[in-house]
């Protein structure tokens, strides 16, 4: 057997250096595309596409947004995992997605492995939230009302086994019910049957809600935060109402496994620019209790492993399995 000269495993190692480089600095040269695992009205969309607008001001070439929901965000991950690694084709990632679904699916179409961390990006809080109609106006109240029925608390979720689910069942257990979740494609179409009556209570976020709150369309029970927020003042936390739950949800993007370094590079300091522009934080700041995340990629990593922990704890105490 023959093997290579030291001076040809140089030139073959300088060869890929140099084809990295080389491909970093052509990259991009044409549209980049992020796929978004949900629906496209809600939250969490005006941030994929705020951020869309002002990477392409920073790459100098269109981003553009596609949005892929269903299947508790599996679809829209599994376009971005089996996407060509080149750069073109990027990821919006929900702390559900990353975080919980290895965790609830037995056969996963997707990894935690399949993808590259580019960067986070913000994290909001979960509510209870109830139509005006209804009697309670604490969450107690609603505690008893459901515990009285003897029947489970169905209860509007934009998917099973996500944040919003798992708080809602953090709940139950402490409270003494079970849950019934009514899984919705997004948290918008959820909050208009909220409104209208066509499902007796919801598990989402903040920005979700606002608006129907503050027009007296519903009612907020409590919030997962630390402390109380200044958009709610009137809301207590879950925390001080003795339930001791506080969580929140996160976004942040992510590239297929084998895209160049120097490519995932670029994109990274890019995203984190625009974090961190004026242009993003006003963006932002149009969405109720969103809050930025400036920190690097592997941050990323450290949050699915802290999630991981926390909602482990509820999925087992529950026995909350999703088939696949």
């Amino acid at each position: 057997m023959q093997f290579p000269s030291f001076s040809s495993a140089v030139m073959v190692a300088l060869s890929l250096v140099y084809g990295c480089s080389h491909a970093a600095s052509e990259y991009p040269s044409k549209p980049i595309k992020i796929i978004v695992p949900i629906a496209a009205g809600g939250a969490t969309d005006v941030q994929a596409r705020a951020m869309a607008l002002e990477l392409q001001k920073r790459l100098k070439t269109p981003v553009v947004v596609e949005n892929r929901p269903g299947g508790n965000f599996v679809i829209g991950n599994v376009a971005v995992a089996s996407a060509p690694a080149d750069g073109y084709t990027i990821g919006w990632a929900l702390s559900a997605a990353m975080s919980l679904n290895p965790i609830l699916y037995k056969n996963l179409a997707y990894k935690p492995t399949d993808f590259k961390y580019l960067a986070p990006v913000s994290k909001g809080h979960h509510v209870i939230a109830l139509p005006a109609s209804a009697k309670p106006n604490t969450l107690q109240e609603w505690i008893e009302e459901v515990k009285q029925s003897g029947k489970s608390a169905a209860i509007a979720v934009s998917s099973v086994g996500g944040t919003t689910h798992l708080m809602a069942e953090d709940i139950g257990e402490k409270g003494g019910f079970k849950v019934e979740p009514v899984l919705y494609r997004g948290e918008a179409p959820a909050v208009q049957d909220l409104v209208a009556n066509q499902v007796p209570a919801m598990s989402g976020i903040v920005a979700s809600v606002l608006e129907y709150y503050k027009s007296g369309k519903l009612k907020v029970l409590a919030i997962s935060s630390e402390e109380r927020i200044s958009e709610l003042p009137n809301v207590p936390t879950f925390k001080e109402l003795g339930y001791n739950f506080v969580g929140t949800y996160w976004n942040g993007m992510v590239a297929p496994a084998g895209t160049p370094q120097p490519v995932v590079d670029k994109l990274s300091t890019a995203i984190r620019d625009v974090v961190k522009s004026p242009e993003f934080k006003a963006k932002l700041s149009t969405v109720p209790d969103m809050h930025i995340i400036d920190a690097p990629p592997e941050t990323m990593a450290q949050m699915i492993k802290e999630d991981t922990v926390f909602w482990s704890r509820i999925i087992r105490s529950r026995g909350i399995k999703i088939e696949q």
